[in-house]
């Protein structure tokens, strides 16, 4: 069977089905083709009906992306049409259109609001490829990557195929594993990652031929943290590889919210001494509560795309290891920041070994047994 995924089914059922919050759907116009000029002959693009795409082998390659070039936020003004001031020019607060950089032209798109996080293609897929030279040991000699660009830019996605790691899902049926990066600038995609080995998404992102081993999904707020998620991914990607066996037993081993609850506050939560509370009153330990309510915000959403299992619990642990600077929203509605007064490689360092650590102690048994 093709190991090569139907993009366009996948770019379709992520506008259908897989956007929320204020990231607008937008459907493609696939009679109009970029404004912007490129050489196919020279560069090696493909013309497709709503885009281009680049197939090429170098993780660090944005060419494609660069040629595209970037979008800027450009101050909105709308024409009073009556009243005092009729037919003068009056300046839209709070809201922003934005601009090719390439062309000059604004782009056809509802205007972004100043919380919009706006993140440019070029300067995702430059992080995603330092990430993955510098921080991960996946094998990127033999890969095959399929870069794609939509509705003059508005869009982009990223395949990433590791051509030696490959895993046989049966009948000597095998996939090869992938990651996956979907992001837009004009709010119509939320940005998203996935990894594993699977052959192609459904509508509802579910996998099909193979194995996801990471997901994850992100609005373009503020809180959006673009090089964690990526170093989430690869982490997760070559964890799985490493350990497939273990992994998916994680997978099938189901744990409940407040069994979780119960091992944080026992583990990395728990306080001896200075500020915290007491979960119950006659508790030796106190809790750091803040750092309590994070991990089980953190715990909830990756349980909404893996389940309330083991392997969620896996995946909050390593990105609490890695969002040295992390934001969130507590149960009060207010914005927390879990800061770290060190520098960010220490901390780093610091929690990786407290979680690798804790993979190994009793309490982490514990959670195996009873799931």
């Amino acid at each position: 069977m093709n190991d090569q995924i139907d993009i366009e089914e996948l770019i379709d059922a992520n506008i259908k089905n897989n956007l929320e919050g204020d990231e607008m759907i937008v459907p493609f116009n696939t009679n109009i083709p970029p404004k912007w000029s490129v050489s196919l002959d020279d560069n090696g693009y493909k013309q497709m009906p709503n885009g281009i795409e680049f197939v090429h082998d170098d993780v660090r390659n944005i060419k494609l992306f660069e040629d595209v070039g970037t979008v800027e936020p450009t101050p909105l003004f709308v024409d009073k049409p009556f009243g005092v001031g009729m037919g003068t020019m009056q300046k839209l607060d709070n809201y922003r259109a934005l601009i090719s950089t390439h062309t000059g032209d604004v782009l056809n798109c509802r205007p972004i609001s100043d919380t919009y996080k706006l993140v440019n293609h070029s300067e995702l897929f430059e992080k995603q490829g330092n990430h993955l030279q510098e921080n991960s040991d996946l094998p990127l000699n033999n890969v095959e990557v399929i870069d794609r660009v939509y509705e003059n830019g508005r869009r982009a996605t990223r395949t990433i195929h590791f051509n030696d790691l490959k895993m046989d899902v049966g009948q000597n049926d095998l996939v090869k594993c992938r990651l996956d990066v979907f992001n837009s600038v004009d709010m119509s995609w939320a940005f998203q990652v996935f990894s594993g080995a699977y052959r192609s998404l459904c509508q509802n992102t579910q996998v099909f031929g193979g194995e996801k081993a990471y997901q994850q999904k992100h609005l373009h707020t503020q809180n959006l943290n673009v090089d964690a998620l990526l170093n989430n991914a690869n982490t997760s990607l070559s964890s799985w590889n490493k350990n497939q066996e273990q992994m998916s037993a994680w997978k099938v081993s189901p744990i409940s919210d407040q069994e979780f609850a119960t091992f944080l506050a026992n583990t990395i939560c728990q306080v001896e001494r200075g500020v915290g509370s007491r979960l119950v009153a006659d508790s030796k330990y106190k809790v750091n509560q803040k750092l309590l309510n994070f991990m089980t915000q953190v715990f909830q959403k990756e349980s909404q795309d893996c389940g309330r299992n083991l392997w969620s619990a896996y995946n909050t642990l390593t990105y609490w290891s890695t969002h040295t600077d992390a934001k969130y929203t507590d149960i009060n509605g207010k914005d927390q920041t879990l800061g770290e007064t060190k520098s960010k490689h220490t901390v780093q360092l610091h929690r990786q070994n407290k979680v690798r650590n804790l993979l190994n102690s009793e309490h982490w048994q514990e959670l195996e047994r009873v799931a």
